[in-house]
């Protein structure tokens, strides 16, 4: 039988949430490798293949600061403009 009681809540400064193409994921709880692989996936949902990962202070990261989580939340995945 699963337990359907609450064990503790996540306060909204709690949570972890990627920003892409204006709509919002919650990726709380992912951290690392999961982390890393969630942010590839999100990006394939919006069908953007090359892209950029900024934290809210706009610095670009790289999948090795994702992993190490070396950001500050929310992430952001902006499509690299590959015509600059």
């Amino acid at each position: 039988m699963w337990n359907t009681q609450s064990i503790g809540t996540v306060s909204p400064a709690d949570k972890t949430i990627v920003n892409c193409n204006t709509k919002e994921y919650d990726v709380t709880g992912l951290s690392g490798i999961g982390l890393a692989e969630r942010l590839k996936a999100i990006a394939r949902e919006n069908q953007i293949s090359k892209f950029d990962i900024y934290d809210t202070t706009g610095e670009a990261l790289t999948t090795a600061d994702v992993e190490n989580s070396d950001f500050t939340a929310p992430l952001s995945i902006v499509r690299f403009n590959v015509a600059a």
